[in-house]
């Protein structure tokens, strides 16, 4: 599973989203049913700064430390030939996405792999054909400018179909739409 934050103009930055308790409740139930959560280098370094201080300040809202609770305690595989150490729970660097590894983890019962933002580990799944689900968090906004558009990195062979399965309206305006790939 991947959810990908995304403005209707293809651009991917965290700054553009809108990140509020009703998401995380959303992202929540995603977790619950994920035995693995996959980062690429860049956005779990971000992760592990923000979330586990979040369980050792009191004043945190509820929601978020039932996010942070959450993170904490799954399974984290960082995808990085360059990362060397990491000091959050449950954590495990992974130098290369490999095919066979990847699909390990379906094997092990629940979904296998949730993908949270890790844009070039996305494309490298995507490439793969190993992501069944999409989320596509469309966040209320035209950006205009940014850094990476959606999928700017991936280059088919072939076209990936998605089939559409459902969506969701969130009082911020985020629209998420789920979709499966179709193998």
């Amino acid at each position: 599973m991947s959810l990908i934050n995304a403005t209707p103009d293809g651009f991917l930055d965290g700054k553009y989203a809108i990140i509020d308790a009703e998401f995380y409740e959303f992202t929540h139930g995603l977790l619950s049913d994920t035995r693995t959560v996959a980062f690429g280098r860049n956005t779990f370094e971000l992760f592990q700064d923000r979330w586990p201080p979040i369980l050792e300040n009191e004043n945190s809202p509820e929601w978020s430390v039932r996010m942070a609770k959450a993170l904490n305690d799954k399974h984290k595989a960082v995808y990085s030939s360059t990362l060397k150490t990491t000091t959050w729970n449950n954590s495990s660097i992974i130098p290369k996405a490999d095919a066979g590894q990847i699909n390990s983890y379906e094997k092990q019962g629940k979904e296998g792999l949730l993908t949270l933002g890790s844009l070039s580990l996305v494309a490298a799944l995507t490439e793969m054909n190993l992501i069944d689900d999409y989320y596509f968090c469309i966040q209320p906004l035209i950006a205009g400018k940014g850094g990476v558009r959606l999928f700017d990195k991936v280059n088919l062979d072939t076209v990936h179909p998605l089939q559409y399965i459902d969506s969701k309206q969130l009082k911020s305006g985020v629209h998420i739409i789920h979709y499966q790939s179709v193998n």
